[in-house]
């Protein structure tokens, strides 16, 4: 289950005044080397297991500032990369430490989902389309991307199979009182289900969509408004990885929340405009052809889920993880191997 470089208590580290000195004393120059003049002190907002955000005022607006877990702290320079080759795609960069992973970044007021009330149609048609625009893009640096530190993740239907099965071995190579161990029923579910993984790996690859940026927690609590289109942050989880994988997270959303059928119209249309951009690539064969790839794109998908989680819980020690999240490796395993990954899910 290792993930990070090292295996250290984040949150206490985070919370320390030495570790806030180190970031105070690149940050404040760091600013203030854009003409920008820092006028309050730096407040941390939030600590996760996973990342802390801090924030600070300065005369041009607030900054916001974040360090990841070692396993993402790629998300720096990875954003980095994204505003060189998709300007606009992501909040406007102030300054970045990739060394340390520290990116910060201008404050854009609100997320389009900041409440408790589901954001409208429109809000996620233009994050969808801005997204899919940006991959189409970003799908001509793969290099540049994966310099970054950013990870593909398996696309061949054989290694992605050997993937989960090395996943479940390590999961039942913990001890038996761990939260994370499966059950005798989970699994033979991912046993029985390794069939269905391959058959979606394997559609997926003949499709013929060169790989991108998979965001891996796109929604709109992570999409600011920005002219007609959307700024979306927080790459930390992102893989690279088939373009269409990067739908299931959204459209799950909204089909829970609204209580959707899966051929409902507002739906169709969030689909439309995730797939209008990767309609003419190749043999991509029209939106329709596109379409019916989404149920293999949701069930790998989940995968990508469970290797973020498994990634992030090898950065802590495990007494770190927050009790609702301590199986997430095992639940999107299991996810991903079932008959209808989205009922699975679902049903928790």
């Amino acid at each position: 289950m290792g993930g990070g470089a090292t295996v250290t208590d984040l949150p206490a580290r985070w919370r320390s005044d030495e570790w806030r000195a180190e970031l105070e004393g690149w940050l404040v120059p760091a600013i203030e080397a854009t003409g920008r003049r820092v006028t309050g002190p730096l407040v941390q907002e939030r600590v996760r297991f996973w990342s802390t955000v801090l924030t600070v005022e300065t005369d041009h607006g607030k900054v916001w500032v974040k360090e990841n877990a070692p396993s993402q702290a790629f998300e720096a320079a990875l954003a980095q990369v994204v505003e060189e080759v998709v300007p606009g795609t992501g909040a406007p960069i102030v300054a970045v430490e990739p060394d340390r992973g520290w990116l910060a970044t201008a404050d854009l007021g609100a997320p389009m989902w900041h409440d408790d009330t589901v954001p409208p149609l429109e809000s996620w048609v233009a994050t969808a389309r801005q997204y899919a625009t940006a991959q189409r893009l970003l799908a001509d640096h793969e290099d540049r991307m994966l310099a970054s530190g950013l990870s593909r993740f398996a696309s061949e239907p054989e290694r992605v199979v050997a993937w989960c099965e090395a996943l479940l071995s390590s999961l039942l190579g913990l001890p038996a009182d761990d939260p994370r161990r499966p059950t005798t029923d989970e699994v033979s579910q991912v046993r029985d289900g390794l069939g269905r993984v391959e058959e979606a790996a394997a559609a997926l690859e003949a499709s013929g969509l060169p790989h991108s940026l998979q965001h891996n927690d796109l929604h709109l609590r992570n999409a600011f408004p920005l002219g007609d289109g959307a700024a979306i942050i927080d790459l930390g989880d992102a893989l690279w990885a088939h373009p269409l994988t990067v739908t299931r997270i959204p459209m799950w959303i909204l089909r829970s929340r609204g209580d959707l059928a899966p051929d409902h119209p507002d739906l169709r249309a969030v689909e439309d405009a995730f797939l209008e951009p990767w309609a003419d690539v190749g043999d991509a064969g029209g939106v329709e052809s596109l379409r019916a790839l989404l149920p293999a794109a949701d069930r790998i998908s989940c995968l990508h889920r469970a290797e973020s989680w498994r990634r992030l819980m090898g950065d802590v020690p495990f007494r770190c993880v927050d009790e609702v999240f301590q199986r997430s490796v095992t639940e999107w395993l299991v996810d991903a191997t079932a008959p209808d990954p989205y009922s699975s899910a679902i049903a928790r």
